[in-house]
């Protein structure tokens, strides 16, 4: 654009000099051709420039590592289109927090144009795309005049599932353990003194009488020990990637057993029943600049087992 605005200058002045030093008629039609020529080129490409649009689609999940694509339109509904379009579009990975990167396009006039980006997603987080500018050029390329704009698009950048050495075994160690069941019946069940309050159904009538205390049977139902995923947050990222895929391997295994957990990640506890679960509370962490917070205590007991999810010593950065 700067090098039309010279040529034209140049013309100008030429034109200019020209009708100083002959003063002819034709070079004064000559003049203010050139005066009116910018005029005519902004009036015939203004109804294009005012239908015209910039739009951005896409913006899927994906596994780190794996491709994606955010798709840039450019269009317009009048017949004949501008003679080009400039389009700035700025991204950002929200969760590593750097300073957005700016991407200038000139395209060429067309009804419609599109451009494709493929962000980089080898590492986590969720990267915004949006356009900062949007701009259509008159047919003499000496104005460029910004045009509606629409669309900012995300796309989260998913952790693989990595195993944690050593690895545990939760669904075994987490096997059921029969516990009183506080009504109704059950082929489990336990003996023990009567105490006030006991049903007289449960009295254990021919023990009762051999031994000449009052006996009865409680029920007891099996349950699966209560499992906690603890993990720190990390700053770091390469700990933090290390830790969030453990973490996802360790889910997947639950979900596949149907055995739900307790997630305490950083100072949020959030229960997972599905893996829809654990995706929607990694979209919400790696949304987010990432930092240090350590995950809230929680105590193992006969009903619970806790695992705290530690980042492995040599990952890649």
């Amino acid at each position: 654009m700067i090098g039309r605005r010279l040529t034209y200058g140049a013309l100008l002045i030429a034109a200019i000099a020209l009708h100083i030093a002959y003063g002819q008629y034709v070079t004064h039609y000559i003049l203010w051709f050139m005066l009116l020529l910018p005029i005519l080129s902004l009036l015939l490409s203004l109804p294009a420039i005012l239908l015209s649009r910039a739009e951005l689609s896409g913006g899927s999940d994906v596994q780190r590592g794996r491709a994606s694509k955010i798709r840039l339109e450019v269009s317009t509904r009048f017949f004949l289109p501008p003679e080009a379009w400039k389009i700035t579009v700025e991204h950002k990975n929200l969760f590593l927090d750097g300073r957005p990167t700016r991407e200038k396009l000139r395209l060429d006039g067309a009804r419609k144009r599109e451009q494709t980006f493929e962000p980089d997603t080898e590492r986590l987080g969720t990267i915004s795309y949006r356009i900062r500018s949007a701009r259509a050029c008159d047919y003499l390329g000496l104005f460029a005049i910004p045009i509606r704009k629409h669309g900012e698009v995300a796309l989260t950048v998913m952790p693989n599932a990595e195993a944690p050495v050593p690895m545990p075994d939760l669904v075994e160690a987490s096997e059921r353990v029969l516990k009183p069941k506080p009504i109704g019946f059950s082929e489990e069940h336990e003996l023990r003194p009567y105490r006030e309050g006991d049903a007289i159904n449960l009295i254990h009538w021919k023990l009762s009488e051999k031994t000449g205390a009052t006996i009865v049977r409680e029920p007891q139902e099996q349950v699966r020990k209560r499992i906690v995923l603890s993990m720190d947050l990390h700053r770091d990222y390469a700990a933090q990637q290390s830790a969030t895929e453990q973490l996802r391997y360790l889910s997947d295994i639950l979900n596949e057993n149907r055995i739900p957990f307790l997630l305490c990640y950083g100072l949020r506890s959030v229960p997972i029943e599905c893996d829809g679960d654990l995706k929607r509370l990694l979209k919400a962490v790696l949304s987010e600049p990432a930092r240090d917070e350590q995950a809230q205590p929680y105590t193992e007991g006969n009903d619970t087992l806790v695992y705290r999810i530690i980042p492995a010593k040599e990952v890649d950065a």
